[in-house]
């Protein structure tokens, strides 16, 4: 999960608990999916705009693209659309 103006990804175990957390560069990540041959790849956005004042350090990273490698976990295949 996408913690939008936290600036962390987290992952929570099936009982709700905190499992996972992870510290991102920019404030406004936004979604989080995972990809790779192995979906061992995970994919992380974050918000271009509007630059706010409360986020200067958010700089020319923000709107950035980030790949997490090295988490221990995996995606799951999603099912193609069939049209």
């Amino acid at each position: 999960m996408a913690l939008v103006y936290d600036g962390r990804i987290c992952r929570f175990a099936l009982d709700g608990t905190l499992d996972m957390e992870t510290p991102m560069p920019v404030k406004k990540v936004t979604s989080v999916q995972f990809g790779g041959p192995d979906l061992d790849v995970l994919y992380v956005t974050s918000m271009a705009k509007p630059p706010l004042p409360r986020f200067p350090d958010d700089g020319v990273q923000r709107g950035s693209l980030f790949a997490i490698r090295g988490l221990g976990v995996k995606g799951v295949p999603e099912p193609r659309f069939g049209g």
